[in-house]
């Protein structure tokens, strides 16, 4: 039953990333990661993620800090 659940949520999570993710790149995620400090906006391409399967289910920083706050916020 636990992993039935842990489907469904990798399931829900990936069509959000699908739908929302600017990472998103067929399945895989293009790894660029965003950070704003003293209102500065820097970027930089992470190893850890570019050209890999999207990991949302794994704790995504970027989905996590950037994603799901934009869809919160219907933005």
């Amino acid at each position: 039953m636990v992993l039935v659940e842990k489907t469904k949520n990798k399931i829900k999570l990936l069509g959000m990333a699908r739908q929302h993710c600017a990472n998103w790149d067929n399945g895989n995620c293009l790894g660029c990661m965003i950070k704003s400090k003293n209102n500065k906006l820097t970027f930089r391409i992470s190893s850890k993620f570019a050209n890999k399967s999207c990991q949302v289910d794994k704790k995504c920083r970027y989905f996590d800090n950037v994603v799901t706050p934009g869809i919160n916020n219907a933005i």
